[in-house]
């Protein structure tokens, strides 16, 4: 049986005055009274899109709001037959306010079932479902590109294809000391929502580099940013270890996880850069 819902985005918007948000959740309430939300677990996603917020701003106001809407949850199903309240309540849930926690205006839609509906609604706004690994990826080497900017590193390197004219590789940031890469950084999206796509994805890099490797047409260092997996989730943990640890083992090859602090990122990137040219 359909039933007709209404849903907003949650975001997360730390600085008012440039406008910038992080889509991190969704509510949702059916005229059968099913209310039903779900937010980003990861602190990264924020963290990363606003690198010089304090995390402990953003796990404090999403626990408030964890705890708002845990609270609305016993109202809506112990008010469920009075759809009237429940839509009233859900409109001043979402009402726009002067916070760091806001909701988008409401959307509507025809569901069956509440809880796969919400589900399918965070894919698409919060995990960019529709996204592939190519655009993850690209996402990564924009936020890496900053961090090089504002600590006057960028300059140093440029998009890069090592190997041989039968095999090139692109890199998007190799330095070059005179005509030898001595450093190539690759962002590496590995957060994917099921073990096998980490493996494949992953393998994928490790052929290239071994080819590479091989072809003794690696840079002197080659620092792969890699972006773990939901925290807690076992077997994705596992396949994204797995890879990281295949592709160190590569002479001259290091990884690091997104999850770093952009300090702890500079440093790594450093290591790899020779004193001459620092």
């Amino acid at each position: 049986m359909k039933h007709i819902c209404n849903y907003s985005i949650l975001r997360f918007l730390p600085y008012p005055e440039t406008g910038e948000f992080v889509n991190i959740g969704i509510v949702l309430i059916a005229d059968n009274g099913d209310f039903r939300f779900k937010i980003e677990k990861k602190r990264q996603r924020v963290t990363n899109f606003f690198p010089s917020l304090d995390s402990k701003i953003f796990l404090r106001a999403r626990r408030e709001m964890e705890a708002e809407l845990t609270r609305l949850s016993g109202f809506f199903t112990a008010n469920r037959s009075n759809l009237n309240s429940l839509l009233g309540t859900f409109k001043h849930l979402v009402h726009p306010r002067e916070t760091m926690m806001r909701f988008s205006d409401p959307g509507t839609m025809a569901i069956e079932n509440a809880n796969q509906a919400v589900s399918e609604l965070f894919d698409h706004y919060v995990n960019h479902s529709f996204a592939t690994k190519e655009y993850q990826e690209t996402i990564l080497e924009r936020q890496l590109g900053k961090l090089l900017s504002a600590s006057n590193l960028k300059q140093r390197y440029s998009e890069h294809k090592l190997g041989t004219a039968d095999y090139p590789v692109k890199f998007p940031f190799v330095m070059i000391n005179g005509a030898q890469p001595v450093q190539a950084l690759k962002p590496i999206h590995l957060g994917h929502d099921e073990p096998s796509k980490i493996i494949e994805h992953g393998d994928a890099w490790i052929s290239k580099v071994r080819r590479l490797s091989s072809a003794e047409q690696l840079a002197q260092d080659t620092l792969f940013i890699a972006s773990p997996p939901e925290e807690g989730k076992t077997k994705l943990l596992k396949a994204f270890r797995e890879i990281c640890q295949e592709l160190k083992g590569f002479p001259g090859v290091r990884v690091t996880s997104t999850a770093e602090s952009r300090s702890s990122l500079l440093e790594e990137i450093k290591k790899g850069i020779p004193e001459s040219i620092h």
